[in-house]
């Protein structure tokens, strides 16, 4: 019999308190909604209206848990490759956004440019840990108004795999972006999906309208969301971890009526994002474990929900590739991996999510690599014990290096590095004592020059220079 590792960080009655918590809170507190066409579409389903704000019932929440799909199947558009995504099964996808990128040659921070976009895309093309791009670096001599668009456009044209496009945040992007999804995956996006996007309401309990407005776009088109609540503790939640989630978890579930009633049809991630603060400053720092210990919440309040999961994460505060970024990247990795995540984030990043690196995408990739090692299935059986290999060794005084059950288990009985040193200090001394962080760099470099650009069909690409074309003309 296989056992699968799985964490509970709490019982699953403790489970249902938090969900009910944030029933509560959305009952007796509510959410805070801009548009009143939205509070009125609310209103005709059973909600209460109180000035701006919305109180939902248990009748709506219910159809809305009920409508979830916990899998799908997400396909390139450009390749073909499929991750075929449920509860229970992890995957990963890279952090998104970040400012800046530690440049190859200095090692110092720098803005992201449109290049540096293409170059990790293509560095994650190649990596098989990293399951979905996401636009890991902002190219800062894109202007704002089109930055999401245009991200979201270079991700489908150089990556190999189904994207996760950029966090979005502006109704006129997400406008273009929902047709540039058309053109590259058909009309019919919720039944053949190239990719998801991320959208955020905003914490304490809040959907302005421009949010309200993204997602019409963007959940009318049928394209699947990660809904990305990211409050954070003392600051914009309360200061426990249990509260944290307990507000995300009814941010979440506001966000997600607000979808149902636009169209039950598309597919939503339970995206949460609890973010917590060094109290002595007020900044918000990612390497701390109450990250991966309320992501490991959030991933058993999804599942108890029937929600795919989406959280960190492979984040770390430590600002350099150190022995710092390694164990809090680690810990709060494994946490929400071990309690069954579909989705971790953070990969390719440091300094809290604000910087990206070439390097530390493959390191990254040997972390998850790890992780997927320590999920995997665990078998008891008389084959796995070896016990025929062990009396041959005893009885015809025969070693374990010429028994069968050695070479059936050779290849990945035990874990091999990709990146790692493997050896001894003789060895060590012999390949130049080159630093980890030298070879990942050196890795990165190769990986890109053994990518090949994806061939587009003409026509698709003529569309979508239109889109670009007209997006600028309205935008700029």
């Amino acid at each position: 019999m296989n056992f699968v590792p799985q964490l509970n960080y709490v019982s699953e009655e403790q489970i249902e308190k938090l969900h009910q918590y944030g029933m509560k809170i959305l009952k007796n507190l509510g959410m805070r909604i801009e548009d009143p066409d939205i509070r009125k579409l609310l209103c005709e389903h059973g909600c209460t209206e109180k000035g701006d704000r919305i109180c939902f019932t248990d009748t709506l929440i219910g159809d809305m848990l009920k409508a979830q799909k916990g899998r799908v199947t997400m396909t390139s558009a450009v390749t073909g490759m499929k991750k075929e995504m449920e509860i229970g099964k992890t995957f990963v996808h890279s952090t998104g956004g970040a400012p800046w990128i530690a440049d190859m040659k200095t090692g110092k921070r720098r803005n992201g440019m449109l290049t540096d976009l293409i170059d990790t895309i293509r560095v994650m093309n190649q990596l098989p840990e990293l399951d979905l791009p996401c636009a890991l670096v902002y190219p800062s001599e894109i202007p704002s108004a089109v930055t999401q668009l245009r991200q979201t456009a270079t991700m489908l044209k150089y990556s190999h795999k189904p994207i996760y496009g950029p966090g979005i945040s502006l109704a006129s992007n997400a406008k273009y972006i929902a047709e540039l999804f058309k053109v590259y995956g058909g009309s019919a996006l919720a039944d053949n999906p190239i990719g998801m996007v991320g959208i955020s309401p905003e914490s304490p309990l809040f959907l302005p309208k421009e949010i309200t407005d993204t997602m019409s776009y963007i959940v009318r088109a049928g394209i699947p969301v990660s809904i990305l609540a990211a409050p954070m503790g003392g600051l914009t939640s309360p200061l426990s971890v249990a509260g944290t989630v307990a507000q995300a978890h009814a941010e979440i579930l506001a966000f997600a009526c607000v979808s149902y009633l636009m169209n039950p049809d598309c597919v939503l991630f339970y995206g949460s994002r609890t973010f917590f603060a060094n109290m002595k400053n007020s900044q918000s720092i990612l390497g701390l474990p109450e990250t991966g210990i309320s992501s490991a919440l959030a991933v058993q309040l999804a599942n108890h929900c029937g929600f795919l999961s989406d959280v960190y994460g492979l984040s770390c505060t430590s600002c350099a590739m150190d022995e710092q970024a390694g164990y809090e990247k680690m810990i709060n990795a494994m946490l929400p991996g071990l309690a069954g995540a579909t989705l971790i984030t953070g990969f390719g990043s440091t300094a809290s999510v604000m910087c990206c690196s070439l390097s530390q995408l493959v390191l990254d990739n040997e972390i998850i690599a790890m992780i997927r090692k320590a999920k995997k299935p665990f078998a008891i059986t008389e084959d796995e014990m070896g016990f025929e290999a062990l009396e041959y060794v005893i009885h015809d005084e025969e070693t374990f290096l010429e028994q069968e059950h050695t070479i059936d288990h050779l290849h990945e009985e035990v874990f091999q590095p990709s990146i790692g040193f493997d050896s001894v200090w003789a060895d060590w001394i012999k390949c130049g004592e080159v630093s980890l962080a030298k070879r990942a760099a050196e890795r990165a470099l190769e990986l890109i020059q053994n990518d090949e650009v994806p061939e587009t069909k003409p026509e698709i690409t003529a569309e979508v220079e239109k889109i670009l074309a007209a997006a600028e003309k309205e935008l700029l």
